[in-house]
């Protein structure tokens, strides 16, 4: 694909988004400052990320003394490398305010001497001193010019270290090995063995924990091996691939406990054995986030981004307790503003338990979400609809519900699905929801 036609298609990505620094410094400072859990345990699955970078990164530090981390954010991938390489200095550099804020307290918690942070549009920094070591995890794609960028930056910084998601020529991320279904398929067996040994669930809120739309939208171009050859021109590469940096998280993931605990800590080892196996047999690359490391002067490697792999053997899925099959919808497709109406739906119940919206705490419902024509939420909790009856494993009921519209006018999408309230609705353990194409006419 010709560069200026790769080019050409993430600008019209950026002019959809309608970015801007100020609304992507907006939406990381309401993404920061709003999270708040401990990520350097095994209770908090995103540390099997952390962990992972961090091991993956590791032995490109030797000898090192000096390193930059840009877009550090909460900085939890390089405080952990900071404490365990207590001979390197480092700087963590972001423009988020609310993303150093957490970052200086992890590094309170941690008792880390050796690192520091400082708020700076990373398109505009430029350090006193030349550094070792230039990091950036899963930042660089945020970047509007890359190549402007490196050049830059070249002349104060020899190497470059970035893990980053697998492009394709739109700038897409491209997910041919992708195993964040591993967590959600544990988090099934492990719910279910708490369940069966007695231990409690977490209770939820209300709203399942996802928020209104954040302001803003960062743009995030992927990028191709032959992107990064022209962005590290004069730099010699080595790629590697991995399955570990995981987006999509069980329900109640920051609540700790200790079976959640100890099931986090079997699949960091797992993601670690699949990693070892990938790079063994040299189709890692197909995995979903590279290793790119570039230094100058490295003599030039031959890398090759290997076919695709067969698909794999179907198999039935381990059964979870919010499993749910939509069959059909009967109901409009256009309506007016704050306007309410009925549909129908067939659900099945794919989980193990009954589902009943008798139950006192933790009633099962069929519910929605309003999304915009690009996916985005515009309303999240949707009213709730009980099961005409308690429905059994394997079963399938015909459910009437009521439906509220958005206020403005424009092409929506209607998202229909199930939810046990207090606990989790179906999508957050990665069940599709129904997706039904909705006009809200002008009233």
């Amino acid at each position: 694909m010709p560069r200026f036609v790769r080019a050409a298609a993430r600008r019209l990505r950026a002019r959809r988004k309608d970015w801007t620094p100020e609304k992507d410094r907006e939406y990381h400072d309401a993404l920061f400052g709003n999270q708040e859990y401990n990520p350097f345990s095994f209770a908090y699955p995103g540390y099997i990320t952390i962990r992972r970078f961090a091991d993956l990164a590791s032995p490109f530090l030797k000898d090192l003394r000096s390193v930059l981390d840009f877009g550090c954010g909460p900085a939890e991938i390089t405080c952990e490398l900071a404490r365990r390489h207590p001979q390197i200095t480092f700087l963590g550099v972001d423009h988020s305010a609310a993303g150093i804020e957490r970052a200086r307290r992890h590094a309170s918690s941690l008792g880390l001497a050796n690192i520091s942070f400082q708020v700076a549009r990373i398109e505009e920094f430029l350090p006193d001193n030349p550094v070792d070591l230039v990091t950036m995890f899963d930042a660089f794609h945020h970047l509007v010019d890359p190549n402007s960028f490196v050049r830059r930056m070249r002349d104060s910084v020899p190497r470059f270290l970035l893990i980053e998601p697998r492009g394709d020529w739109k700038g897409s991320w491209r997910k041919d090995l992708d195993l964040d279904w591993l967590l959600l398929e544990l988090e099934k067996i492990r719910f279910r063995l708490a369940l069966s040994t007695g231990e409690t669930p977490d209770p939820r809120p209300r709203s399942g924990g996802i928020p209104q739309q954040k302001p803003g939208e960062p743009v995030e171009n992927r990028y191709t091996l032959n992107d990064f050859r022209n962005i590290f021109e004069g730099f010699g590469l080595r790629v590697r691939g991995t399955v570990s940096g995981l987006d999509a998280y069980p329900p109640g993931s920051t609540n700790p406990s200790p079976s959640r605990t100890r099931f986090w800590e079997l699949s960091y080892q797992i993601l670690a054995e699949v990693d070892a196996r990938l790079r063994d047999r040299r189709i890692d690359l197909l995995a979903k986030h590279w290793v790119v490391y570039a230094e100058k002067g490295l003599p030039e490697e031959t890398i090759m981004v290997p076919d695709e792999l067969t698909a794999a053997v179907a198999a039935d899925a381990v059964q979870g307790a919010y499993d749910a099959q939509y069959l059909n919808y009967e109901g409009p497709n256009e309506a007016g503003p704050e306007q309410e109406f009925r549909a129908k739906v067939t659900v099945r119940n794919r989980s193990f338990r009954v589902w009943s919206s008798r139950r006192p705490d933790t009633p099962d419902y069929l519910s929605y979400h309003w999304l915009d024509r690009r996916g985005g939420v515009v309303i999240w909790d949707g009213q709730r609809n009980p099961l005409p009856r308690d429905i059994d494993p394997g079963e399938e009921a015909e459910v009437l519900f009521r439906v509220k519209t958005p206020d403005k006018p424009g092409k929506y999408s209607l998202a229909v699905e199930m939810v046990q309230e207090g606990r989790s609705w179906s999508s957050e353990t990665g069940v599709p929801w129904l997706t039904v194409p909705f006009r809200i006419r002008k009233g």
